[in-house]
């Protein structure tokens, strides 16, 4: 009889520190923003967001240098899954007004959740942070793009000149831009499903105009 050994499972120690870097700098992240989204930008000192990671100062230290980049790297996490939000919405296959309120619901749905806001805080409290400022609006205009493929690709059959679907993300952005900030001054806003609603009746308005 031959006996077959066992595969070994054991991931070689580079591979495994290096999956240990990433989860730790997940959790990290992830308490860094649980920290502004309950408590405010103010509130997220590097002690609290340690002891919420279960963590040491040192290892956030160790894992992103400066705070700044740990907080940098919560913007991008962040918005990132506000694009994602975006490009889970299976709108191609929708009439033009359905495509539109699904998009503009989908973004929403982004803007709206923690890390999003979290974001937004990050992006308002260190705007005059010149490292900061020079990293994140080089992410910030990647992610732009990423979201005007996602838009062009939803609308790909609208029969309108370039200029045109700039001018409705144009009003897509600015409009989301101000609820999102009501929202972090203001938890208990009203439902803003009417406003989203104005907001696509609008957005059609533009695509539709002759």
């Amino acid at each position: 009889m031959i006996i077959m050994e066992p595969q070994s499972t054991r991931i070689p120690s580079g591979r495994s520190q290096m999956l240990r870097s990433q989860e730790t700098r997940a959790r990290v992240i992830e308490a860094a923003v649980a920290c502004i989204a309950e408590e405010g930008f103010h509130a997220a000192n590097l002690a609290r967001i340690a002891d919420r990671a279960g963590v040491t100062t040192g290892a956030i230290q160790h894992q992103f240098g400066e705070k700044a980049a740990l907080l940098a790297a919560a913007v991008e996490r962040g918005f990132e899954r506000m694009a994602d939000a975006v490009a889970r919405v299976p709108a191609r296959s929708l009439a033009l007004e359905e495509r539109v309120a699904a998009f503009v619901r989908g973004l929403w749905d982004g803007y709206d959740a923690d890390h999003t806001r979290a974001g937004f805080e990050i992006l308002l409290a260190l705007r005059s942070d010149a490292a900061f400022r020079d990293r994140t609006l080089g992410f910030l205009a990647g992610l732009r793009e990423r979201l005007d493929r996602l838009w062009m690709g939803t609308f790909w059959d609208a029969d309108i000149p370039r200029a045109r679907h700039v001018e409705a993300q144009r009003l897509i952005f600015t409009t989301l831009n101000g609820l999102a900030l009501e929202r972090i001054l203001l938890p208990e806003m009203p439902d803003p499903q009417a406003d989203l609603e104005r907001l696509a009746r609008g957005v059609l308005a533009i695509m539709k105009e002759e």
